[in-house]
């Protein structure tokens, strides 16, 4: 399959901000009192981190 280098670009720059968001997130979380909910927010960014790192793959590799 292949994927023309723009669209590579945007997927990589998508990733990039995923990746601050992420960041963010983990940095909100720990400022948080209720451990449910900060247990909950660190779920969800481990979760986009995954998808960041099949997003890199593809930019990688196909």
């Amino acid at each position: 399959m292949y994927i023309d280098p723009m669209t590579k670009m945007n997927i990589s720059l998508i990733a990039m901000g995923l990746m601050f968001v992420c960041n963010l997130l983990m940095i909100y979380a720990r400022k948080m009192t209720n451990a449910f909910l900060r247990f909950l927010v660190k779920t969800f960014a481990f979760l986009m981190l995954l998808a960041i790192f099949v997003m890199i793959l593809i930019v990688i590799f196909v």
